[in-house]
């Protein structure tokens, strides 16, 4: 099927409320959104998430008009692995990652969208199915200006009242005090069973520092311990492999298959993040998780629940699906959608209808617009009639 046109645009969307973890704070959310059409009429969509400072999402926006769509334009959208090896070997002097991987990314999204559609199946059941339903966890725990412990209880509580099993709370941005009483209250409130997780955001450098955290984490029970370090010290991860007990989880930064066979090599991290909206798309998603799983090591991917419980639901060794829920405006993609997520008692259950489900509210979308690559036009349809 012949592709006829690329759109791409970048959607501002404020949060009700500034948030913030171990290495930032934000006030808003950029995302990229690509739409691609085929010859057929039918058109997939894609998207990503833009940098934690302005102007992320544009840069992503300008690789896609100007570097991927002339590549693209007028090929075949089934030949995903040729587009995908073309578009990275004609990048590769602009950058093997960040916005060039992540704008390679949206782009691969929306032509496994619209591959799917145009077959007329989920794209889980495209990719070979493994389940109809997958396990999803209620992230979140973020630092606010109240008071520490107060909000997490409340935001816990909601949780736990939406049935989820699962949470993720933050760590590695207040004295390591304040971070130990706030697991502690988690796992009073959730009990011994239910599992908790503590995500860093590459808070430390020191591994010395980061064992002191895992030695005052470990009698918590820690599902995982999540980003101790940025995502180029890999030899700190794999000592402090040696030094703790904790699971240690990286990828949702990482791109391309290469940076995650280190740590797969090295046996450093026990779970593994990739982000298709960072990796490079599905095409290399698919890669990397069958590359763990010869290493029989599981995927939990980072963030972006509508295209990641898809993939997770093909990849028999997909740990759980990370999920935002809407009442916390953390990562508020879902105010973009016509149809949000809903998981139910902490299950995702996958959609029957052709493509990922994904379903832009496009009267929505339209108000948050920038830098749109075809003003004026009326935002293509995401879902079949």
């Amino acid at each position: 099927m012949k592709i006829t046109q690329i759109r791409s645009a970048v959607a501002v969307v404020p949060l009700t409320k500034p948030i913030s973890w171990a290495t930032a704070a934000v006030t808003e959310r950029e995302y990229i959104l690509v739409w691609v059409t085929g010859e057929d009429g039918l058109t997939g969509v894609g998207y990503g998430l833009g940098s934690r400072y302005p102007g992320g999402a544009r840069i992503m926006h300008e690789v896609i008009q100007e570097q991927l769509a002339p590549l693209a334009l007028g090929t075949d959208s089934w030949m995903t692995e040729d587009l995908w090896a073309r578009a990275y070997q004609r990048t590769l002097l602009l950058g093997r990652r960040g916005a060039v991987m992540r704008g390679l990314s949206a782009l691969d999204i929306a032509l496994w969208d619209l591959n799917a559609k145009a077959a007329g199946v989920p794209l889980y059941r495209l990719l070979g199915g493994h389940r109809s339903e997958v396990p999803a966890y209620a992230s979140g725990g973020y630092y606010s200006a109240g008071d520490p412990l107060k909000d997490l209880e409340e935001e816990i509580g909601a949780y736990l009242d939406r049935g989820f099993d699962a949470v993720k709370i933050k760590v590695g941005g207040q004295p390591l005090a304040v971070d130990a009483a706030r697991l502690k209250l988690v796992r009073e409130m959730i009990g011994p069973e239910r599992r908790v997780a503590l995500d860093a955001n590459n808070a430390w450098t020191s591994v010395v520092d980061a064992q002191r955290a895992a030695e005052r984490f470990a009698p918590y029970d820690p599902w995982w311990f999540e980003e101790p370090f940025g995502p180029d010290s890999a030899a700190s991860f794999a000592e402090l492999a040696r030094r703790t007990s904790l699971p240690l989880a990286t990828g949702e930064l990482e791109a391309t298959r290469w940076p995650f066979r280190q740590f797969l090599d090295e046996r450093s991290v026990h779970i593994l993040q990739p982000d298709a909206t960072v990796c490079g798309g599905v095409t290399e998603w698919r890669r990397i998780a069958q590359m763990c799983a010869g290493f029989d090591v599981p995927v939990a991917p980072h963030w972006a629940a509508e295209i990641h419980s898809h993939l997770v639901a093909a990849s028999p060794n997909g740990l759980a699906v990370e999920y935002f829920t809407p009442d916390r405006d953390i990562v508020n993609f879902d105010r973009l959608l016509a149809r949000p997520l809903a998981p139910q008692k902490g299950w995702i259950r996958l959609t029957e209808e052709p493509g990922y489900g994904l379903i832009l509210d496009n009267d929505v979308v339209v108000r948050h617009l920038r830098h749109d690559s075809h003003p004026g036009q009326m935002l293509p349809a995401t879902h079949q009639p």
